[in-house]
C-alpha cells in the first residue's frame, strides 16, 4: 500500500464521484461531464507518474483510497461507497499508463446498472482497458440488484424522466396519443424513492434547463408535486397518481404556437387567451391515453384554476377539483417563479417561499403552501448562501431538523475563488459554522445548476 497525502486521496475520491454523477445525470458531451472527466483524467495521470498504481475500494464497509479510511464520508463519498457495493466491486487499482479516454469509458460501465461482478470485470476486458483491474468481492454474484441502484441512482431515473417526457410530448406534438407506460414506470420509480427519503430528488427537482424549459419544468413540477404530497400524507398510490399528473400538467402546450410559448415580452390579451387554453387541450390529450385516469386529467384540466377557484379555465371554475390540483400549483408555481426566463429574473429559493406565502389563501392552498415550506427548510436546496467563513456555498440537502444547519456544497473559499471539485459539509455537524445571508447567483460567476447533480 503506498502513503498517498490525505488532500490527493480525498481529491481522487470526490472527483471520481464527481465523474460518476455526471455521467448518471448528464449525455455525454454536456460541458459538466467533458469537465468533470478533464480534472479527474488530470489528477489520475498526476498520481501515477508518482505511484506505479493507486486504489480505491471497501474494506469492512468503509471506503478507502490506498492508506485513507473514509470513516465520516461526504454525501458524493457515500454514493460512491454504494456504487461500488451494489456493482460488488472490492477495489479498483488504476495503473501507469492509463490514458483519460480509459478512464472515461471505464466510468461509462460502472455506471451501467446491469453489469455486476464478473460482467463488469468482463466488459473492462472487452474494451480493453489493461491500466485498471476490478478486484470483486468474495462471491462476485452477478444476482438482481436493480432497486437498490435505483435507490441511490437518482440521477439515472431524473434523466430518464426527462427523457420519456420529450419522446411522449414529441408524440403528441405530431397528433398522437402515446402510451403512459414508460411515464408511469418512471414516475412509479420516483415515487418509491420520494416515500423513503422526501429529500432524494429535491436537488434534482431545481435544475433548471433554459433550453428543454417545457420538459425540465414538467419533471421538475412532478417530482416538487410527489415531494408535497408525501409530506402532505398522501399514500404510495396516489403519489403515483399525482406524480403523472404533475409530469402531464402542461402537455396541453403542444397545442400552442411555438411564438405564443417563446414570445419575450408580455403576450397580447389574445396570445394570453390562446395560452389559457392548453389546460384543456391538455385536459382532452390526457384523457385519451390509455391507462390515465380520470382524475389525472381532472387535475391537469384545473391546476390553473386557483385554490379560490377564480383561476381558469372559467368553464370548469364550478366543478369538483381535489388536492392534486392544489398540490400540483403549489409546484408548479414554485418551479416557475425560480427559473430566468428570457421576461423575467428568477427568485432565489428563500425568496420564492415568501412569494408563495404571499399567494396563500387566494391563488395557493395555505396549508400546503405551510407543508412545502417546512418541506423546503429556511434554506431550500439550490439557495446560494454565504458562510460565516466567508465561504460560498450551495444548499444540497434541508436540515433535516427544519432548522438553519442544512447540507451545503462548499463552490467558493474566503477569497472568492471557486473549489473545483466543491467539497461537502454537514452544517449541522459543523457546530462552529453556520449561514450569515443569501447570495444571488446572478451577481457572482456561479452556475448554481451544476452543483445540484
Amino acid at each position: 500500500m503506498i502513503k498517498l497525502a490525505q488532500p490527493q486521496a480525498q481529491r481522487l475520491v470526490l472527483l471520481l464521484a464527481g465523474a460518476v454523477r455526471s455521467v448518471l445525470l448528464y449525455p455525454g458531451s454536456h460541458p459538466a461531464v467533458v469537465q468533470q472527466f478533464a480534472h479527474l483524467g488530470s489528477h489520475v495521470t498526476e498520481l501515477l507518474r508518482a505511484y506505479p498504481e493507486v486504489r480505491i475500494g471497501i474494506i469492512d464497509g468503509v471506503l478507502f483510497c490506498e492508506n485513507h479510511l473514509f470513516f465520516t464520508p461526504t454525501a458524493a463519498e457515500e454514493e460512491l461507497a454504494a456504487l461500488l457495493t451494489n456493482r460488488h466491486v472490492e477495489a479498483v487499482a488504476f495503473r501507469a499508463g492509463l490514458t483519460p479516454l480509459e478512464l472515461e469509458r471505464f466510468v461509462e460501465l460502472l455506471t451501467r446498472r446491469e453489469l455486476l461482478g464478473e460482467q463488469l470485470v468482463a466488459e473492462v476486458k472487452r474494451a480493453g482497458i489493461a491500466a485498471i483491474s476490478v478486484e470483486l468481492c468474495g462471491s462476485g454474484a452477478t444476482e438482481d440488484h436493480s432497486q437498490g441502484d435505483d435507490e441511490y441512482d437518482p440521477g439515472t431515473t431524473y434523466r430518464e424522466a426527462l427523457d420519456v417526457v420529450t419522446g411522449l410530448f414529441s408524440e403528441v406534438e405530431k397528433g398522437r396519443i402515446p402510451s403512459s407506460d414508460k411515464l408511469r414506470g418512471v414516475v412509479d420509480r420516483m415515487a418509491t424513492m420520494i416515500m423513503q427519503d422526501r429529500a432524494t430528488l429535491l436537488g434534482l427537482a431545481m435544475i433548471k434547463d433554459y433550453d428543454n424549459y417545457t420538459f425540465c419544468h414538467s419533471v421538475n413540477v412532478g417530482i416538487l408535486s410527489m415531494s408535497l404530497g408525501a409530506a402532505a400524507g398522501l399514500q404510495r398510490d396516489e403519489l403515483g397518481e399525482l406524480g403523472m399528473a404533475g409530469f402531464l400538467h402542461d402537455v396541453g402546450k403542444t397545442r400552442v404556437e411555438i411564438t405564443i410559448l417563446n414570445k419575450p415580452g408580455r403576450l397580447s390579451s389574445d396570445e394570453y387567451e390562446r395560452m389559457k387554453m392548453h389546460s384543456e387541450e391538455g385536459a382532452r390529450i390526457v384523457g385519451e391515453m390509455p391507462g390515465v385516469g380520470e382524475r389525472i386529467a381532472r387535475a391537469v384540466l384545473g391546476h390553473h384554476i386557483r385554490f379560490d377557484r377564480a383561476g381558469y379555465p372559467e368553464s370548469a371554475r364550478a366543478l369538483a377539483f381535489d388536492r392534486f390540483c392544489d398540490i400540483i400549483a403549489v409546484a408548479d408555481c414554485y418551479d416557475a417563479i425560480t427559473t430566468l426566463r428570457v421576461y423575467k429574473s428568477p427568485l432565489n429559493p428563500k425568496d420564492a417561499l415568501l412569494k408563495l406565502r404571499s399567494l396563500a389563501g387566494s391563488h395557493l392552498d395555505s396549508g400546503l403552501v405551510q407543508a412545502f415550506t417546512e418541506m423546503m427548510g429556511r434554506y431550500p436546496v439550490g439557495t446560494l448562501v454565504r458562510l460565516d467563513t466567508n465561504e460560498v456555498a450551495v444548499v444540497f440537502r434541508p436540515d433535516p431538523n427544519g432548522g438553519e444547519r442544512p447540507v451545503v456544497k462548499v463552490v467558493a473559499d474566503p477569497a472568492g475563488r471557486l473549489l473545483d471539485p466543491a467539497h461537502m459539509k454537514n452544517l449541522a455537524r459543523e457546530t462552529g459554522t453556520r449561514i450569515v445571508s443569501v447570495v444571488d447567483p446572478l451577481m457572482t460567476a456561479i452556475d448554481v445548476n451544476r452543483y445540484l447533480g
